[in-house]
């Protein structure tokens, strides 16, 4: 387990690894599988590290167990080995996690990560407990915590990130989605070092690869994959000037999402780019404009 996880943070480390938005037939339910080659290869000849599939830009907590699983089995396959997949096997039932975590295994994903448990509220034994159960259900495969508390309610502190890291063998590192660069450098100082850090605050991305962060994951990027990975390869070679006005330019194309339409938005801009996604799964909702016409001008002049 310790090679493959090294060998997992050497893949990742330095680069993007788009949050994978999922294609959506009609229904609003079903996974459309046959859009997947197309938006996996454009992700991959773009430059990407890694994907991370079925996350909060995957909207894979609004599938059923059955869909995510087409959706992680669909996405193995026709990365086949060229990058590492990461699934996120997370949901608010023990039972389902357990499960999407052994199929994940069964079908050869490189790792799974898991968001805590949402709504209710939880100490730090019981998500400590909640990780041992999980790591126990796909002991060949490294594990991933997903720290995302603003949606979450529950968070991954630094202490509890210690105590993980010192008990679990299998743990591969954390996302963490946090907004507060102060609690991401508290929990980069409390991970031990063979552990993965990849962050998730795409507004402060350059920020936290200079506090330490392995890498990203984004959700933007699996749209407009570009910029994130200028910025990434500009940070790690140490084009610091031309880091920071990447991230200027990402931050000018956050700045086109709307609220609480993020999430369509994104599938609005990459079918302007000619992958078809359908729509954002109900009850969630459209932007009432085409938000591809504002991100085109930014990408064209970038």
């Amino acid at each position: 387990m310790k090679d493959k996880i090294a060998r997992l943070k050497a893949l990742l480390h330095g680069g993007v690894a788009p949050a994978l938005a999922t294609p959506i037939l009609a229904d609003g339910v079903s996974v459309n599988t046959a859009v997947l080659p197309q938006l996996i290869n454009f992700l991959l000849d773009a430059g990407v590290s890694g994907l991370f599939v079925g996350g909060t830009t995957g909207e894979g907590v609004l599938l059923s167990d059955a869909e995510r699983m087409r959706l992680h089995e669909t996405a193995v396959s026709v990365v086949d080995g060229r990058v590492p997949v990461i699934l996120h096997t997370g949901t608010n039932q023990l039972e389902s996690t357990l499960a999407l975590c052994r199929h994940a295994e069964q079908i050869g994903a490189d790792a799974v990560a898991v968001v805590t448990p949402y709504f209710y509220k939880m100490n730090d034994d019981g998500l400590a407990a909640y990780y041992h159960q999980v790591a126990v259900s796909a002991p060949s495969l490294p594990l991933m915590l997903y720290d995302i508390p603003q949606l979450a309610v529950n968070g991954i502190t630094p202490s509890l990130l210690a105590r993980l890291g010192a008990e679990i063998p299998s743990l591969l590192g954390i996302k963490s989605s946090r907004p507060d660069a102060q609690i991401v450098r508290q929990l980069l100082d409390a991970a031990p070092p063979q552990l993965l850090f990849l962050a998730g605050n795409e507004a402060a991305a350059l920020g936290m690869l200079a506090l330490g962060a392995d890498g990203l994951i984004s959700g933007l990027s699996t749209a407009v994959p570009e910029p994130f990975i200028a910025l990434t390869q500009a940070f790690f070679n140490g084009e610091i000037v031309e880091a920071q006005q990447h991230q200027r330019h990402i931050n000018r194309l956050l700045a086109q999402l709307p609220a609480g339409a993020r999430i369509g938005a994104i599938k609005q801009t990459l079918a302007g780019r000619g992958i078809e996604m359908g729509t954002a799964v109900p009850p969630r909702p459209m932007p009432r404009e085409d938000i591809w016409l504002r991100i085109r001008p930014l990408l064209e002049t970038a």
